[in-house]
């Protein structure tokens, strides 16, 4: 593993999985869909290198579960799936879980999948907060390394009330598609684990153009 590398194997992996269940549950082609994603990401990436990284390990398949990459690849990714399975005048990220948008879809994807495959010791047995406390920010640091993990406070706010503090801001992944993705993440987790009318709200976010801010902070509640 090299610098500015996570574990996200298995949450690319996701992804594919993830676009696949979208183009059955609204009658697209797959094959196609993976075109157009492809062409898509040809317009908004212009590095050459990142290009042929992408093509390789996504579009070939050749990511497993524990690969290490480079906290970039999801974010055009991300972007790349918005436009395909949505057009181009979709939101891209959303700063709620009562707002959909596609990062934030996939986000709850990955979470409910990885609750029943990879990372299921991690949710068994765990009540919504026992998860938050302590699943989570393991997960967290797969995806975001050590260094930022440090940063991430949780204060308890009241009954099934939290604030979540993250400063990811200088890592390349960052981003409000990111950040949708993590809203999605949560609100999947606690869903599976049986909260009930979830709520996860991201008002203040560090990574959005001209941010005045210097940390991303997410309100979470359910009942």
């Amino acid at each position: 593993m090299t610098e500015g590398e996570h574990q996200l194997g298995d949450f690319i992996k996701g992804r594919l999985l993830f676009i696949e269940k979208w183009c059955k549950e609204h009658n697209l082609n797959y094959k196609e869909t993976l075109e157009k994603i492809r062409e898509e990401l040809d317009k908004i990436l212009k590095d050459e290198d990142k290009k042929k990284m992408i093509e390789e390990k996504f579009f070939k398949g050749t990511i497993l579960p524990t690969s290490h990459l480079p906290d970039w690849f999801d974010k055009y990714i991300l972007e790349a799936m918005t436009y395909a399975l949505k057009g181009k005048n979709a939101p891209l990220y959303t700063k709620t879980s009562t707002i959909s948008c596609i990062p934030f879809e996939a986000g709850k994807f990955n979470a409910q999948r990885q609750a029943e495959t990879v990372f299921k010791p991690l949710f068994v047995g765990k009540s919504p907060v026992e998860w938050l406390k302590t699943t989570f920010k393991a997960l967290y640091a797969k995806c975001y390394g050590d260094e930022a993990e440090k940063g991430l406070i949780l204060e308890e706010l009241g009954k099934y009330y939290f604030k979540l503090t993250l400063d990811h801001k200088n890592l390349e992944k960052a981003s409000p598609l990111d950040c949708s993705t993590t809203i999605g993440y949560i609100y999947g987790a606690l869903e599976k684990l049986g909260a009930k009318d979830i709520k996860v709200t991201h008002e203040i976010c560090s990574v959005t153009e001209n941010s005045p801010y210097d940390k991303c902070i997410f309100e979470i509640i359910w009942k």
